[in-house]
């Protein structure tokens, strides 16, 4: 008979042994009374039952304090798993953001390494950039400078030359002149000049038409502009004491006579001539 089926039988005995316990202690403090016996409806029940029943309500107490410490053990199995559990997740956690932070760190560090690099490949760029700038303008100055040289240079030696040819022209102009004087000084004193003198004169009156109004006596200076070869190309009257047809008749003389005699020494030629006009009456 197990614990359970047995329950209401024992809470039925233990209810009647109660009730005969009030009973008795009752009477031990009143007068004894003829009392009426009741009938009283009990159950006869075996020590060994009770004895089961109470190794019963023992073992199963038992069993009621191992299920409980077994679930308290599972119980603190399971917070030291979820301990674990959340140790090694945190873990896991902590873990990933430091490889996560040191990953970002080596890019970062990579990224700055990789402008630094760029920075520096830029610099140099720029520095020899620089520099190729810099050597061109060297270049192109001291290109300038030697051709400003070699300018200043030639033009000082052609300057030179210039002026030493010039030098020698000037001396030699001025011994051509100094010759020239001298021929002329010589051809003067020779009678030579005054002999051209006499040619121009001659060939200027015999192209000379005498007007009506000339009158005896007259006298004319004549000046005459002449090329070399003896061509007139300008004739004008100073001092005349003839009258506008007279004048005028000189000029005409002068055009009609071009080109003049050449002197007899190319030394006696003279550019501007001024000639006395003196007909004969």
């Amino acid at each position: 008979m197990s614990f359970q089926a047995a329950r209401p039988y024992a809470w039925s005995i233990a209810l009647h042994l109660g009730v005969l316990l009030l009973l008795g202690v009752g009477a031990s403090f009143t007068q004894p009374e003829v009392i009426q016996p009741m009938p009283i409806e009990a159950v006869v029940i075996d020590a060994s039952v009770i004895e089961a029943l109470a190794l019963e309500r023992r073992v199963s107490a038992q069993r009621s304090r191992e299920v409980a410490e077994r679930r308290e053990r599972e119980r603190r199995l399971r917070e030291q798993q979820q301990q674990v559990e959340r140790e090694q997740l945190q873990a896991e956690v902590a873990a990933q953001a430091a490889s996560e932070r040191e990953q970002r760190e080596l890019a970062a560090a990579e990224s700055r390494e990789l402008a630094a690099k760029e920075a520096r490949h830029k610099a140099e760029v720029e520095a020899e950039r620089k520099a190729q700038a810099e050597a061109a303008v060297r270049r192109k100055a001291e290109a300038e400078a030697a051709r400003k040289k070699s300018e200043a240079e030639a033009a000082a030696k052609r300057k030179t030359a210039a002026d030493a040819k010039e030098r020698a022209q000037r001396e030699a102009d001025l011994q051509a002149r100094l010759a020239d004087e001298e021929r002329r000084a010589q051809a003067v004193s020779s009678g030579a000049r005054a002999q051209y003198a006499a040619l121009i004169q001659a060939r200027i009156q015999r192209n000379w038409i005498r007007p009506a109004s000339a009158k005896p006596g007259l006298k004319c200076t004549v000046k005459v502009t002449q090329i070399p070869g003896g061509e007139v190309v300008g004739a004008s009257l100073g001092a005349c004491n003839g009258d506008e047809a007279v004048k005028q008749s000189i000029i005409s003389a002068v055009l009609r006579s071009s080109p003049l005699p050449a002197p007899p020494d190319p030394a006696l030629f003279e550019r501007n001539l001024v000639i006395e006009f003196v007909p004969e009456d």
